[in-house]
């Protein structure tokens, strides 16, 4: 159907950004706390880093959590159209009929497997957030020299 090849164009595109956030930020993370010489620089550096990431990751989790709803709502539309597939008046049921509920329910089950792994995603989003502020709160200033 068309929406199974959209929902993993989606879900990989939101990964991607994902890592290219974290690629990106760990790579100035290693340019600047390589070269800041005292404790309290790097720390407050270090600190505006984490802030970053966390406020971009933040932004996609909002955006995959906006992406889950409109799989929500399509779903919704989709029920509406198929409120005219009714099995017990098999008088009215024609082909045309089944085959149009039989690809209805092929987009419910593409919408609903889409909204799940947006929501899968933003839940992992969201752990390494959760992840990323225990490790700052547990840091000190004894940061490894790091050259990448």
């Amino acid at each position: 159907m068309r929406a199974r090849g959209s929902s993993s164009a989606i879900a990989s595109t939101f990964a991607r950004a994902n890592e290219e956030i974290s690629r990106a930020v760990g790579r100035m993370r290693g340019a600047v706390l390589s070269s800041a010489v005292d404790c309290e620089c790097r720390d407050r550096v270090d600190g505006a880093l984490r802030d970053l990431e966390r406020l971009e990751r933040d932004r996609i989790v909002q955006r995959l959590l906006a992406a889950a709803d409109e799989q929500r709502r399509r779903i919704e539309a989709l029920l509406v159209l198929l409120a005219d597939f009714d099995p017990k008046e098999s008088a009215v049921l024609d082909d045309g009929m089944i085959v149009e509920a039989g690809l209805l329910f092929g987009d419910i089950a593409a919408a609903a497997e889409l909204g799940s792994s947006l929501l899968r995603q933003s839940r992992q989003l969201r752990f390494a957030n959760d992840m990323v502020q225990e490790v700052a709160e547990s840091a000190s200033c004894e940061f490894p020299d790091i050259d990448k």
